[in-house]
């Protein structure tokens, strides 16, 4: 998808929280979202008033951030893929002073997106995702970090 990946690339891939959250579902779901009450891979559609999706036929809602360090973050999807887009470019150089200048969030959330991202960073194949692990993907984020999904199988 990305190739040689520029700040004009980033802009006009992930131009609005909705365009990160989908590229975010299509890379931790590539053959779509299983639903556990259908049991079978099914439509979703999703749930505008909350970073969800709902399944077409049983209501069943998947929230693909779930679990991982974005889960309950309040600071937009596309600010954290812009500090991304940052660290990875600047190749973990940037401070979390720096990095507040540049997405225009307060110190605290600063430092906390830095401190991730630069985790993400140092893993070389980082996870995403935090607690049991039992599926995995691979996703090349904006042709820089490799960021592995992983997912915990509902029993």
């Amino acid at each position: 998808m990305l190739g040689k990946f520029t700040y004009s690339s980033f802009l006009s891939n992930f131009s609005t929280d909705d365009a990160c959250l989908e590229e975010f579902k299509k890379q931790k779901y590539p053959e779509g979202i299983y639903c556990i009450q259908c049991n079978d891979f099914t439509r979703h559609f999703r749930i505008k008033s909350r970073k969800a999706y709902s399944c077409k036929n049983c209501r069943q809602q998947v929230y693909p951030l779930k679990g991982t360090i974005l889960e309950k973050s309040t600071t937009p999807l596309r600010i954290w893929f812009y500090a991304i887009f940052i660290m990875t470019h600047a190749r973990g150089q940037v401070s979390a002073r720096q990095l507040q200048k540049e997405i225009g969030v307060t110190y605290n959330t600063a430092w906390r997106m830095h401190k991730n991202i630069k985790i993400l960073m140092l893993q070389g194949n980082a996870d995403l995702t935090i607690g049991p692990k039992d599926t995995t993907r691979r996703w090349t984020f904006l042709g820089k970090l490799e960021i592995t999904f992983t997912q915990k199988q509902d029993n």
